[in-house]
């Protein structure tokens, strides 16, 4: 089960402070939204590779956030090895980051909102369906429930090789807050979540392995047989209504599957 985020950054902070900077997603956490501008920031050459980022202080101030928040965003950033910092030096620009490799399978609701920035849901199969045999099983619904099943490639934004291979169940009741969608560049839950005004309870997330068949394989520019994890995600209402279904194929070696461990207290 994956926890819904606190969005309590976004309360008292001007989000706007800084020129050309704001939020794109209302619902992802602030600090996230800080990550993806000093990304920007660094993509685009402000912050170059060796170079230090400005000082805690001075980002919170230029960003009108907290200092709190900017620490968070820097953190992520030193663990994912794109920054790093020294006592008494500051935070440094690192070169050893590759952003095509930096795919993560979502620990967390928020991780979601990562991904699907970073990337583009290509559609290209739509049709509402009729949820019968092992596929009702599989949605845990009774037979004869109507859905809008999508399906289509993830591509990284810069149109390289295939990410993933996603399929995608909606609610058939639901299906106006997606039906027009030719490419998502927003995680679908988003979608939803703005069309319906209800925020998703819960997330169930399984990951079992697979190889990939031909029809599959050829899709994602593969080799059959190769190596892959199959991502099952279930999303629900309140009252533990499945509002989405969804499964994401991802080659072995287009992605890092990363954990954190910390001590208890």
């Amino acid at each position: 089960m994956i926890s819904t985020p606190t969005l309590g950054d976004h309360q008292n902070e001007d989000m706007t402070a800084a020129k050309g900077w704001k939020p794109k997603l209302d619902t992802a956490p602030l600090y996230l939204q800080v990550v993806r501008h000093i990304e920007g920031k660094i993509n685009n050459g402000d912050y170059p590779v060796g170079s230090l980022l400005p000082t805690e202080k001075e980002m919170a101030e230029t960003l009108g956030v907290s200092r709190q928040t900017i620490r968070q965003a820097i953190g992520m950033l030193r663990n994912q090895g794109r920054l790093s910092a020294r006592k008494g030096v500051g935070t440094r620009v690192e070169a050893g980051f590759n952003p095509a490799r930096a795919r993560f399978i979502a620990q967390s609701r928020s991780e979601l909102f990562e991904i699907a920035a970073e990337t583009e849901f290509v559609i290209s199969f739509k049709e509402e369906i009729s949820a019968q045999g092992r596929l009702a099983v599989e949605l845990g619904c009774r037979p004869g429930r109507k859905f809008l099943h999508m399906a289509g490639i993830r591509y990284p934004t810069n149109r390289s090789k295939p990410f993933s291979w996603n399929e995608i169940y909606v609610d058939a009741r639901l299906s106006a807050a997606v039906k027009d969608l030719d490419i998502a560049r927003s995680a679908i839950f988003h979608y939803i979540e703005q069309y319906t005004g209800e925020k998703i309870q819960e997330i169930e997330q399984d990951i079992k392995p697979m190889a990939l068949n031909e029809e599959i394989a050829a899709r994602l520019d593969a080799k059959v047989g190769d190596l892959a994890l199959v991502v099952t995600r279930r999303y629900y209402g309140s009252g533990r209504r499945l509002l989405e279904y969804a499964f994401q194929v991802l080659p072995a070696e287009r992605f890092t599957y990363t954990t954190t461990l910390r001590a208890e207290n």
